[in-house]
């Protein structure tokens, strides 16, 4: 670069605080500043550098009151931050000499707050020649003394700007306004009108009501919403901070859509906005004017699920396989993948490195066996049912006093969270005045109680059944299944899935052997019966069971009901005969 050393730049700042006035505008401070060079007759240096300067003009767009945090090393030198990226490299080339000075409208223009004041005084005390446009400081003790009385008005001024502005935020809040732009399935009309996007708000709806579910994960439920063409909101993209205070002028870009991803989605699942509520920058949560698209039961599930992260469990776009990412290694947890060799489907491992498992590829057909051995354990013995039938006096009896004590006890936990929600809606303008509580809280407290409630309800339902009627169900759901781990040999794969993420929570393979961990639903069923191979290798029952059959009447007839739809339409559609 030629040698500037007799010559000026000419620095403007707009301020972001003040949109307003006047003397933010950058073509009034540049045509200040250029006016003033010509009536001194001081030239300009018309030195242009990408990001920094054109023909000796540096304009920047920063805040009016900033200030960053000094630190203090063990040398003894205090440090801070310069954010301002252009006036950085223009103090810089000044204290180097590279060009004579400076000239600015005024002081709050070239200085933000004490720390750059006490920068540019500096640069003035080491001969660097600083010009205003609008005011002179002598080389005197009054000169210094009126450029300290103007560099305190600065700072006051930029802190009134940024409390106004803060002040209005406030206001806003208070008013129930959203400042910040709507997130995806709304439009941004203003700070008081976040209509729903009629395009975007319907697949937002029905994503949150799939990962309630619990079966989906963040990249399924982006895979689906792609699928369902849903995009980002039209944004100019992300650019680095020095082409922010460029001359560059982002408004120009095009806005443009994007697809969603996982990160979308978790972000989409979190956000209170969609029942209503507003999360300001200091984690306040408020109510809005803006209607809310999720309802509140729906949105306390999914949160639920968010602190459990769903393993999801609808593979989406990928050749159908009864058992794909339901297996995994024991000793590495890794999945078995499935592919297909001369017709035969297989499932393979990569373990990690030193894992213990040294089989890594499964025949499927082996898979099947082991599942279907599992069910076998599904029906009663002959044994079983006679020590059924022999004590089925006495054990109807004891269960008909037991679920009498557990009624009365769902009766009271029903009334306690009756009164629960009582007190909650008759008291909710108290409790929201005095700060008791958030609107956001509240609404969440009465979802849950609301859940609660439901849970409650679903227990009571299940003692509706006379201890005679369910009875004669397991007993005639155990005939049903007699065969269910042959005829499971034979069933469709949709089929196979179904029943495998119905009865099992996990499926786990090595050493070379099965782990298969059943839902704790289903877990007093298979704990009757425990194996042990006897000495010709056949399975056997376990003695020492010791299965108190009566007391577990409740349980095994609520598994019974979940399992005997999906077993009943296997059974009908898997006929060995016509099958094999």
């Amino acid at each position: 670069m030629q040698s500037y050393k007799d010559a000026y730049l000419v620095y403007a700042r707009k301020s972001t605080d003040d949109q307003e006035n006047q003397k933010n505008s950058l073509p009034y401070q540049v045509d200040a500043g250029t006016r003033y060079a010509r009536d001194n007759a001081l030239k300009v240096a018309k030195v242009t550098l990408a990001g920094f300067s054109h023909d000796g003009v540096i304009q920047e767009k920063h805040s009016g009151y900033t200030t960053s945090e000094l630190r203090l090393s063990d040398e003894g030198q205090v440090t801070y931050d310069i954010e301002r990226p252009k006036f950085q490299r223009m103090a810089q080339m000044l204290l180097r000499r590279e060009f004579k000075g400076v000239i600015c409208l005024c002081w709050d223009r070239i200085s933000r707050n004490e720390q750059d004041g006490l920068l540019i005084k500096k640069m003035m005390d080491s001969a660097v020649d600083v010009r205003f446009v609008q005011v002179t400081y002598d080389k005197t003790s009054s000169g210094a003394l009126h450029r300290d009385i103007d560099g305190m008005f600065s700072q006051h001024y930029s802190r009134v700007i940024s409390e106004k502005v803060r002040n209005t935020f406030e206001k806003f809040r208070r008013e129930g306004r959203c400042l910040g732009p709507a997130p995806i399935g709304y439009l941004d009309h203003g700070s008081d009108s976040k209509p729903f996007d009629p395009v975007r708000a319907p697949i937002v709806k029905r994503l949150f009501e799939l990962y309630a579910t619990g079966g989906w994960s963040f990249s399924q439920l982006a895979h689906w919403a792609n699928q369902q063409g849903l995009t980002t909101k039209p944004t100019r993209g992300r650019r680095s901070r020095e082409k922010m205070h460029s001359d560059e002028n982002g408004a120009d870009r095009p806005q443009l859509p994007g697809p969603v991803t996982p990160k979308t989605m978790e972000s989409i699942l979190r956000n209170s906005f969609y029942i209503g509520h507003h999360t300001d920058l200091f984690g306040n949560s408020r109510r809005c004017k803006h209607a809310p698209l999720i309802d509140t039961k729906v949105f306390l599930a999914v949160r639920q699920s968010l602190a459990t992260r769903n393993v999801g469990i609808h593979p989406i776009v990928k050749d159908f396989f009864a058992y794909r990412a339901l297996i995994r290694c024991s000793q590495c947890g890794r999945l078995f993948s499935p592919y297909v060799q001369k017709g035969i489907t297989y499932y393979r491992c990569r373990c990690v490195p030193g894992c213990k498992n040294t089989t890594v590829n499964l025949n499927a057909h082996d898979i099947d066996t082991a599942i279907a051995d599992k069910l076998d354990q599904l029906c009663f013995t002959d044994a079983e049912l006679a020590v059924i039938e022999a004590g089925a006096a006495e054990g109807l009896d004891k269960i008909a006093r037991k679920r009498k004590r557990e009624v009365a006890d769902l009766d009271l936990q029903r009334d306690r969270v009756f009164a629960d929600l009582d007190y909650l809606k008759k008291n909710k303008i108290f409790l929201l005045r005095t700060g008791a509580t958030t609107a956001e809280d509240y609404a969440l407290d009465v979802a849950r109680l609301e859940l609660e409630l439901d849970d409650i309800f679903e227990k009571m339902n299940a003692y509706k059944e006379a201890e005679t009627d369910m009875l004669k169900f397991v007993l005639s759901f155990s005939e049903m299944v007699k065969a269910a781990g042959e005829h499971y040999r034979f069933a469709l794969d949709s089929e196979r899935r179904e029943l495998v993420t119905l009865v099992f929570s996990e499926l786990k393979f090595g050493d070379g052997a099965f782990e298969l961990k059943v839902e704790e639903a289903f877990s007093q069923v298979f704990l009757r019966a425990r194996e042990t191979k006897n000495t010709q290798g056949d399975l056997s029952m376990s003695s020492g069971s010791g299965i108190d059959w009566f007391s577990e009447l409740p349980n095994l007839f609520t598994v019974a009901e979940r399992l005997a739809g999906p077993i009943e339409i296997a059974l009908k559609n898997s006929i060995v005969g016509e099958r094999c």
